[in-house]
């Protein structure tokens, strides 16, 4: 989580995975169509996603971890979901965000 500050949402939300593209599941897969539609990308195999399910509901949404990525832009992303994460799920996708960059970093 980015500051201690309380989080507003009307629904929580549970990160079900962070994982490559070509490793979603059938039944999840429909929803990184989606969300790469949204955005005007083609999703290769290796981009990395986040899924989130909203809980108590069949609804799910899913961010891209593209290098370079902030908290700040995930919060952004998230925010017309009007969903809370776990501090569990901000600590994983932080621990993700770093390393992504620390890869980036290595390949120079």
């Amino acid at each position: 989580m980015p500051d201690d500050a309380p989080r507003k949402g009307r629904f929580r939300a549970v990160l079900l995975t962070v994982t490559a593209v070509d490793s979603v599941t059938p039944e999840l897969r429909p929803f990184v169509e989606f969300r790469a539609a949204m955005e005007g990308r083609t999703p290769t195999p290796q981009d990395l996603v986040a899924i989130f399910q909203v809980h108590t509901t069949s609804s799910h949404f899913v961010v891209f971890m593209d290098a370079g990525k902030t908290i700040a832009q995930i919060e952004s992303e998230i925010s017309p979901y009007e969903v809370v994460l776990p501090a569990a799920a901000w600590h994983t996708l932080e621990s993700t965000l770093e390393s992504q960059a620390t890869a980036k970093a290595a390949r120079g």
